[in-house]
This record gives structure tokens, C-alpha cells and sequence, in this order.
């Protein structure tokens, strides 16, 4: 273990006694098992560093990764130390044996079907062919090795099948395909599915007690048990039978492999949100630029577990609708953290008035979410 692992290991170790991280747990375990009897709801803050990365290197990912979890051990949020290794567009369609393309440091892939019929000659999902996979798996295996498994790591942004299909066609004719040509939809739909769920076993195997299921949001924990998490973005275009006929069967598949599913959407998916809560096996939705009222009066109760990214300033009415909704609420927000020239203050270069900012904010959250 090299020595600057070793002494944020260290820090890491005294911020975060067993009590405290045994705490943090048990509020999140109640949260999703519908209990009540908190000691104070569960929350956590914003991370100061892009954590959807896919451009760092494993040994950038782990520093930014450990300055992050000390950051939020000298604070009083529910902070799981945990490493989550980024997200790549290009992962799922690699594995289909579509090549990734870089376009500003941002990744995506070629698009492969031209026609429908070349739908059928695609290869089958491989994992051994793939590397943006194997960058990721190696990525998994240098943070247990150079920590010496001392860190949870949480499973890489996987995209939902949709979306993979999408990517490697067009939302247009993968759409058009569901009424017109359903055979080619549903075959590519499948091999996607299967993408999906292979390359969530191989990192589940790798990392075994180690391994968290959630990439919504990677500094989120959750119980073991409560199966995959993917991302649906394309929710936003469908309508609600859409979603039933064409959504719903590949959800359920991975939510019935798995014991359960988390499903992330972008944007406004109102429409479609009370028949994603409907489905067998999800148990959460991430509606990340949706007010949790908005999810309330889309049709949001406490059967479904909200996972919810929200304003620091609206901690207040969000705590009132909570109560008086009864909702249970995965709730990580925005927080006043120092910023110059557009970015965040690297928590060691905050001078003493900053920092006695940032106390007196957290104290009046605190004030707020615990009542």
C-alpha cells in the first residue's frame, strides 16, 4: 500500500468509527425497509468532484475518492465510505462489440444499424471482447488491492437496455421498430438485457462483500438485498402504455434476476412515473431533476422509495411534504460549499471563515431535517 493510501486510510478510519458507520446504516436500512423509528432521517450532501467521471485514471479516481469520503467525514451527513469508479456511455454498446468513440472527453460509440436486418448479425454480448469492461474490472481490482479491501466499491453506471439499444440504432427507429418490426426490437432488446445482466454478475463475483448495487447515486449506500439499479433516460419520450408494453417486460427480467430494481430517469417523466412505481420488482426511482412535489403530485407514495437529489434551501418544505406524504426519501443535496471561478474549494485549501461557514449551514440543515 503505497504511504499516501495508507495515511488517508488512516484519516478515514478515525473520521468514521464502526459506531458512526453503523448509524448511517441502520437510518438507510429503515429507510428502505419502511421503518420509522429513526434516530434523525437519513440524508447526504453533494460531492465536490465530477463523480460521473469516465476519464480518470484508477489511481486519480482513488485520491479524489478518499479526499471526498474525508471531506464528508469532518461533516455529520450519512456518507458511506464506499468508492464509485465513473460512468462511461460507451460500456454497455462495447460489450456488444460496438466501438467507443472519444468526443471531448466524453465517451460514446459508433452507431452499427443501418438497417433492421443488422440487427440480427450482431455478436453476442462479451465481456472478454470488451475493454471499456476490463478498463472498468481492472479499475474494481486496483482499488481493492492498493486499499487492501478495506473500501465497499460500488458498481460502474450501466445504462438500461433502452437506452444501450438507442445508442448503437436511434431512439427513432428503435422506436418505430416496437410497432412495426417487433421481432428486431425485442431481439435487440434481449441481447442488451443480457449485456446488462452479465456484466452486473461479473462485478458483483469480483468484488463479493465489497460489492454495492447502486450507481444512483455512487456516494448513496443501501442494504444488501435490494438488487440492481439502472438508467432509463429515455422515459422522458414514451407514454405510459409505451412503457407497459415495451419497458416493463425487460425491467421486470432484471428486477426478478436481481430481487429488486432502482430506475433512474432524467427530465420530466411524470407520464410515465406512477406505471414505472406499479412495476413488479422496483423499488425505487431516481427522478433527478424532478422536485420531490413534483413526484408527490405525479402519483409518488411511500410504496415507492424516492431517490432524490435536492436544494439545499428547500430542506424545509421537502421535510413538511415527507411527513405529511409519509414518503420515504433517499435524499442527497446541493450544499453552500466554498467555490472559486465555478468549481469547488478543495476542503484543504478552505480558509477558517469558510469552513465556519459550512458548519453553521449544516448546523441549520441539521436543525431542519431532524425535527
Amino acid at each position: 500500500m503505497k504511504n499516501w493510501i495508507k495515511e488517508k486510510l488512516d484519516t478515514i478510519d478515525k473520521l468514521y468509527p464502526p459506531e458512526r458507520i453503523e448509524n448511517s446504516k441502520n437510518r438507510w436500512t429503515k429507510l428502505w425497509n419502511g421503518e420509522t423509528d429513526f434516530d434523525r432521517y437519513p440524508f447526504a450532501f453533494w460531492p465536490t468532484f465530477d463523480y460521473y467521471n469516465g476519464s480518470h485514471t484508477p489511481e486519480e479516481r482513488l485520491r479524489v475518492s478518499l479526499d471526498e469520503i474525508i471531506l464528508h467525514g469532518n461533516l455529520q451527513d450519512d456518507f458511506i465510505p464506499a468508492i464509485f469508479p465513473g460512468c462511461k456511455q460507451s460500456t454497455m454498446p462495447n460489450i456488444l462489440g460496438v466501438k467507443e468513440i472519444c468526443c471531448d472527453g466524453d465517451f460514446t460509440c459508433e452507431k452499427t444499424i443501418e438497417k433492421t436486418e443488422d440487427i440480427f448479425s450482431m455478436p453476442e454480448p462479451s465481456l472478454e471482447k470488451s475493454h471499456v469492461a476490463q478498463d472498468w474490472l481492472n479499475m474494481q481490482k486496483y482499488f481493492v488491492e492498493e486499499t487492501e479491501a478495506k473500501l465497499p466499491i460500488h458498481v460502474v453506471d450501466m445504462q438500461g437496455p433502452v437506452d444501450v439499444c438507442a445508442q448503437v440504432w436511434s431512439y427513432d427507429e428503435l422506436f418505430i421498430a416496437a410497432y412495426v418490426e417487433p421481432e428486431a426490437f425485442h431481439h435487440i432488446m434481449n441481447i442488451s438485457t443480457n449485456a446488462f445482466i452479465m456484466f452486473w454478475e461479473k462485478q458483483k463475483n469480483l468484488l463479493g462483500e465489497l460489492f454495492v448495487g447502486t450507481h444512483l447515486f455512487g456516494w448513496d449506500w443501501l442494504p444488501q438485498g435490494m438488487g440492481a439499479s439502472l438508467s432509463a433516460d429515455s422515459l422522458v419520450m414514451v407514454s405510459p402504455d409505451f412503457y407497459d408494453e415495451f419497458f416493463k417486460p425487460y425491467l421486470v427480467k432484471i428486477g426478478e434476476k436481481f430481487g429488486g430494481l432502482s430506475v433512474h430517469s432524467c427530465g420530466d417523466f411524470t407520464a410515465a412515473l406512477p406505471r414505472v412505481c406499479a412495476t413488479p420488482t422496483v423499488k425505487a426511482i431516481n427522478a433527478s431533476q424532478l422536485t420531490a412535489k413534483q413526484m408527490v403530485d405525479a402519483g409518488l407514495t411511500k410504496d415507492t422509495i424516492a431517490i432524490a437529489t435536492l436544494n439545499y434551501d428547500d430542506a424545509e418544505d421537502t421535510f413538511k411534504l415527507i411527513k405529511e406524504h409519509d414518503l420515504r426519501m433517499s435524499a442527497t443535496f446541493f450544499f453552500p460549499f466554498p467555490v472559486k471561478n465555478g468549481r469547488f474549494v478543495p476542503m484543504k485549501n478552505w480558509t477558517k471563515e469558510e469552513w465556519n461557514n459550512v458548519k453553521k449551514a449544516e448546523e441549520k440543515f441539521l436543525g431542519i431535517w431532524t425535527q
